[in-house]
C-alpha cells in the first residue's frame, strides 16, 4: 500500500513535483500552483498521516524516497523539477541521491541537506516523549515558530487555517513524522544534480546559518528571501520569480 496520495494530470509540458513539509499538506502549494500550472504539469505529493494521505506508522526519509521513484515510474514520468518545503526537502534531497536519473533539479525551499544537529535530534526526542498528553500544546508551538513576528499580524488567517488543518493530524503521524526527520542520514556530497536554495533569512526553524554554510561546502545556488519558515505561504511570488532551475 502507498505511504502517500499523489494528484497529477497528465500533460505533455515539463513535471514539477511539490511537496510539503511537516504539520503541512498539498493546499499550501495552491498559490505558487497557480503560478506555475500554464508552463509545468503539476504532481502534488501529501506525506504520509497529512492531508489525505493515509496513517502510516512508521517510515524513513529513504522509504518516501523510494515510493516516489516508482510512482514516476509506474505513471510513464521520465523526469521531473522537485520541489520540496522542509521536510518535503528532506525527501527531495534522499530522491536526488538515490535517483538522479529521474531529476532535471531539486529546489530545496527551506530545507537542508543535511542531518539533524545533535540538538535538533534532542528536540525531536522530548517532543517525541511528551507528545502523548500534550499533543495540542506541541503542535500549536511548532506552528508558531514557523512565522515571524511580523507574519503573525499580516498573516492571521493563514496561520489560523494552518492551525485548523493540523487538527486533523493524528497523534500517530506527528509521531511518524518526527523519528523520520529525526533519523534522516545526510545527503550532503551525494547529491549530483543542479540544487537550489531557498531560504528565509527571519526563519528560526532552519536558520540562515546552516543553509549558508551547506552553500559553502556545496557551492549550490542560493536566495534569501526576507521571511520565515513558511515561505510557501507568505511569500509565494518571490519563490516562483527566483525559482532558477525550472526556467
Amino acid at each position: 500500500m502507498k505511504k502517500m496520495t499523489y494528484y497529477y494530470k497528465s500533460s505533455n509540458k515539463p513535471s514539477v513535483l511539490l511537496l510539503h513539509g511537516f504539520l503541512g499538506s498539498k493546499s499550501q502549494w495552491n498559490t505558487v500552483a497557480k503560478l506555475l500550472e500554464n508552463s509545468y504539469n503539476i504532481i502534488h505529493v501529501e506525506l504520509p498521516g497529512h492531508g489525505e494521505s493515509p496513517m502510516v506508522s512508521q517510515y524513513s526519509i529513504d522509504d518516501l524516497a523510494f515510493e516516489i521513484s516508482q510512482f514516476l515510474i509506474e505513471n510513464d514520468i521520465h523526469k521531473v523539477h522537485f520541489i520540496g518545503h522542509s521536510m518535503g526537502g528532506y525527501v527531495g534531497s534522499a530522491f536526488a541521491k538515490a535517483y538522479p536519473q529521474q531529476l532535471y533539479s531539486l529546489t530545496l525551499l527551506n530545507s537542508i541537506m543535511g542531518p539533524d544537529s545533535v540538538a535538533r535530534k534532542m528536540m525531536r526526542d522530548r517532543a517525541i516523549q511528551l507528545i502523548d498528553r500534550f499533543q495540542n500544546a506541541y503542535v500549536s508551538m511548532a506552528i508558531n515558530n514557523l512565522f515571524t513576528p511580523q507574519e503573525h499580524v499580516t498573516h492571521k488567517a493563514i496561520i489560523e487555517n494552518m492551525r485548523i488543518e493540523s487538527q486533523e493530524i493524528t497523534l500517530e503521524a506527528v509521531l511518524a513524522a518526527l523519528r523520520a526527520m529525526r533519523d534522516r542520514p545526510s545527503q550532503l556530497g551525494h547529491v549530483d544534480v543542479p540544487v537550489q536554495y531557498i531560504y528565509g533569512n527571519r526563519d528560526t526553524v532552519i536558520e540562515k546559518s546552516i543553509i549558508e554554510a551547506e552553500l559553502s561546502q556545496e557551492l549550490y545556488a542560493g536566495v534569501s528571501i526576507e521571511g520565515g519558515h513558511m515561505l510557501l505561504l507568505t511569500h509565494p511570488s518571490e519563490i516562483v520569480s527566483n525559482m532558477h532551475l525550472i526556467d
